[in-house]
């Protein structure tokens, strides 16, 4: 029986499920680690205070907005630094929504990605 780099050829319908069976796996995992990054960058944008621990948090101030409470989704980046690109809506409020860009290191604070989200962080530093 010939060989194909070493895999009987009898036994190589097995080989290929088996690699098909790991990829499916692989991208599986990757998407929950994924679903992890996104819930926690959500998580520290919305918690972030950019006037220090005794102003109001990111999320305070959008639902301060009175527009309804903010939805908010997010894509990992990159996932070897851990960058996550968080984007919030107001229900109330059209346009493009405010853009934080997180670091899951917890080392640098979140920051605006888009005017809307730098003015937001320019009001709340005062």
């Amino acid at each position: 029986m010939a060989d194909f780099l070493g895999i009987p050829r009898r036994r190589l319908p097995i080989a290929i499920a088996m690699v098909l069976l790991l990829a499916a796996i692989l991208v599986w995992l990757q998407g929950r680690f994924d679903q992890s990054d996104v819930k926690k960058g959500i998580a520290l944008a919305l918690a972030h205070r950019p006037a220090g621990r005794d102003g109001k948090s990111v999320f305070d101030a959008l639902v301060g907005f009175g527009r309804g409470d903010p939805r908010c989704d997010g894509k990992v980046v990159s996932s070897l630094l851990g960058d996550v690109d968080v984007r919030c809506v107001l229900p109330g409020e059209q346009g493009a929504g405010y853009e934080f860009r997180v670091l899951l290191d917890g080392k640098r604070p979140p920051r605006p990605a888009n005017p809307p989200a730098q003015l937001l962080f320019d009001q709340l530093q005062r």
